[in-house]
């Protein structure tokens, strides 16, 4: 008796299907057997690297996952310290609770080499005594080149302490990316950033004051030093210029139109340069200020008086309404001097009536 030509078929069908699935299978082992081969050199250098530059590292054993749907390896745990030295003049150090390198196949194509840090991630700088905080949950690396690298996090908390005034605030859905050259030439770009965030809370202010912002965006960029290329990329003496290309937000609960930038440059390590303050629909802002008492105070009164000239001139002029104003600060020794002359300047030049 002979076999229905149906069941011959499906035969078939069903052994092209085994054999398709078992290569497929084979197939995503060899490749999975590589790329963990890839990331686990990848750490240990890494890890040799971070000795070699005074860093003391200790981890929990490395695992290895992933398959068949990606490759991994992680460590659940990571402390890392590096003390002062006279080549490398700053303290830091990294606690993390979990760290993987790698990821889906999906992710590792599009992002790359991928970094993840969930639990709790604390990280802190020391230079000069100035203190830099940051925490951290869910902060996720793309490393596209050894150069580029894309960074994203649902949120992150910086705080300052030491010579710099106590202050902390908090961004959240924030993205961005970095750029490092580390061998860049005199006063080309060494480290450039550029970071966007959905909301800024807490963010400091003169005279002890915070606000809320929204829409942020951050653009710098450090240029090479004379004696950068035997230097740390954490080293302050490996940099010759910041350039602050782009500082802006939204004030909350200002309208969105409503937006504060900050631009300039400044020399190191003398930290003399001259930023530029630009403010779109001004007025609400401005006659926000003035209200409010603990910022009245500190203020000189020759300088209230021309701010609120300032206010009265453009009300009476609606085309100056839409007008943005724009303030040149210089900074001598890293502080900002703005005073009642600049603005008296500002309403005399800027605002003159058409």
């Amino acid at each position: 008796m002979t076999r229905p030509f149906f069941t011959v078929r499906y035969g078939r069908s069903a052994v092209v299907l085994i054999a398709v699935l078992a290569i497929a299978a084979v197939l995503d082992t060899v490749f999975w057997l590589c790329t963990i081969h890839r990331l686990d050199v990848t750490t240990q250098t890494t890890l040799t690297s971070a000795h070699e530059n005074g860093w003391r590292v200790e981890t929990t054993p490395l695992r290895k996952g992933g398959w068949p749907f990606g490759a991994w390896v992680e460590i659940d745990r990571l402390n890392g310290t590096h003390p002062a030295s006279a080549a490398s003049p700053y303290d830091a150090g990294w606690a993390g609770e979990k760290i993987r390198l790698g990821g889906s196949w999906l992710s590792l194509l599009h992002a790359g080499l991928l970094l993840s840090l969930t639990g709790h991630q604390a990280a802190r700088l020391v230079v000069n005594k100035n203190v830099l905080t940051v925490l951290a949950s869910g902060l996720q690396i793309g490393f596209r080149t050894p150069e580029h690298l894309i960074f994203s996090a649902p949120r992150l908390q910086l705080a300052f302490s030491g010579r710099w005034p106590g202050r902390q605030f908090s961004v959240q859905t924030l993205s961005g990316r970095l750029i490092r050259f580390p061998a860049a030439r005199p006063d080309a770009t060494r480290l450039g950033l550029i970071a966007d965030a959905a909301t800024v809370n807490g963010f400091p202010l003169p005279y002890g004051l915070s606000s809320d912002l929204r829409n942020g965006r951050l653009a710098i960029a450090l240029t090479a030093s004379q004696s950068s290329p035997s230097l740390s990329l954490l080293d302050p003496t490996s940099y010759g210029r910041f350039i602050l290309q782009d500082a802006s937000a939204s004030p909350v609960p200002a309208s969105p139109d409503n937006r504060i930038t900050l631009t300039g440059a400044i020399s190191l390590p003398e930290q003399n340069g001259t930023l530029t303050l630009t403010i779109t629909h001004w007025q609400e802002l401005a006659a926000r200020l003035l209200n409010r008492p603990e910022i009245e105070s500190h203020l000189a009164p020759d300088l209230q008086s021309v701010l609120q000239k300032l206010l009265q001139k453009t009300s009476s002029i609606p085309t100056m309404k839409q007008r943005a104003l724009s303030l040149s600060m210089p900074v001598i020794n890293g502080q900002i001097l703005p005073d009642a002359q600049a603005v008296s300047a500002l309403i005399s030049h800027g605002f003159r009536a058409p």
